[in-house]
């Protein structure tokens, strides 16, 4: 019994180690290496950004490579702020794109650092400048390509339907004129079953 019971117990910690691996598979992975191109300008993630802002000296690239995390390569600007002792990234978007709510705007950075941060605290804005869009193009133009040749199909389908519909033409029942009522009334004969009642006879 104790061997069957400590088989068991083996088998089920390797399918939970299992199950655990794979769960940290699919989560975004943390921690990416900042590559310094100049002063200004780094290389996260095949992804160029430049120092927008540097408040209180709150740029640290070494900090910002352990926290980085792949959620933040959609973003257009990556923000870090700085509070006991931690660093914090939000990602924003360009003012002009549509897609994203209004809060997720870089406009709305001065209302986020004054909402969610600490009051006064050290922190830095990086841009986007450069990401590689080769997969989005390939797409782009393979549904192009696709929706073109789908427009056509559909055009000339239509134009043959509808050629053929033109060709007969609808026809238009005549209305018959009514007659005038004239100001003596019709009395119409309704049509009565005459009966005898007959009398008994004694």
């Amino acid at each position: 019994m104790t061997k069957d019971k400590e088989n068991i117990t083996e088998e089920v910690t390797a399918v939970l180690s299992e199950i655990v691996e794979d769960n940290e598979k699919d989560k975004p992975q943390k921690g990416k290496e900042v590559f310094p191109i100049n002063e200004t300008e780094y290389m996260i993630d095949n992804r160029r950004y430049k120092l927008v802002a540097n408040y209180r000296e709150g740029f640290d690239a070494s900090r910002l490579g352990e926290r980085y995390s792949d959620v933040l390569a959609k973003y257009d600007y990556i923000v870090g702020d700085w509070g006991y002792d931690q660093l914090r990234l939000k990602g924003f978007f360009y003012v002009k794109n549509r897609k994203s709510s209004p809060d997720q705007k870089i406009n709305m950075l001065e209302d986020y650092l004054y909402e969610y941060c600490n009051f006064g605290c050290a922190y830095f804005v990086l841009e986007c400048v450069d990401r590689p869009n080769e997969k989005s193009k390939n797409n782009r133009r393979r549904k192009k390509a696709h929706s073109k040749k789908n427009k056509q199909a559909h055009i000339t389908e239509k134009t043959e339907k509808v050629q053929k519909k033109t060709t007969r033409k609808p026809e238009i029942k005549k209305k018959q004129p009514k007659e005038k009522s004239s100001n003596t009334k019709m009395v119409t004969k309704k049509k009565t079953k005459e009966f005898v009642i007959r009398k008994k006879e004694d």
